[in-house]
Formats: structure tokens, C-alpha cells, sequence
């Protein structure tokens, strides 16, 4: 389970960051995060949406952070 946290300017994202991120603790889950979330926020800044690529080996955290990103837009009306 992870929450993103949109900052927009405007209707412009200006940066995508990690709320709250639970991988059960699993060493391998938190190894793969912190190698694809920085990618993941990059992507959504540079895309100014949720229309995200994932990132290879990180399907689950690339599919949570995107319906995440995808809500939190919606509920800024960004989307």
C-alpha cells in the first residue's frame, strides 16, 4: 500500500512525492521501491499525469503509485 502527494501550480505538477508507502517490512519490497519510486515521480512530473510508464521489476509498486497519482489528481481536479 502506498499514497502519493501531489503539488500542483496552477494545473502544472510541480512535484510528485511518497505520503505513506507499507511493504510489510519485506527487504527485497523496500529494495525495489527505493529504486523505482525516485523514477516513478520523476515520470509523472515530466508526464503531468498519471499516464506513466512502470518500471521493470516493480509491477505492484509502479501499478499502486499510479492509481494513487491517478486519485490524487482527481481530487485536485488536475485530471
Amino acid at each position: 500500500m502506498l499514497s502519493v502527494t501531489v503539488t500542483v501550480t496552477g494545473k502544472k505538477i510541480t512535484n510528485v512525492g511518497i505520503g505513506s508507502i507499507d511493504d510489510g517490512g519485506n527487504f527485497r519490497s523496500q529494495s525495489i521501491d527505493q529504486q523505482s519510486i525516485p523514477i516513478l515521480e520523476q515520470e509523472a512530473v515530466q508526464a503531468q499525469s498519471a499516464n506513466i510508464q512502470g518500471v521493470s521489476g516493480a509491477s505492484y509498486t509502479s501499478v499502486g503509485f499510479e492509481q494513487s497519482l491517478q486519485s490524487a489528481l482527481s481530487q485536485l481536479g488536475t485530471s
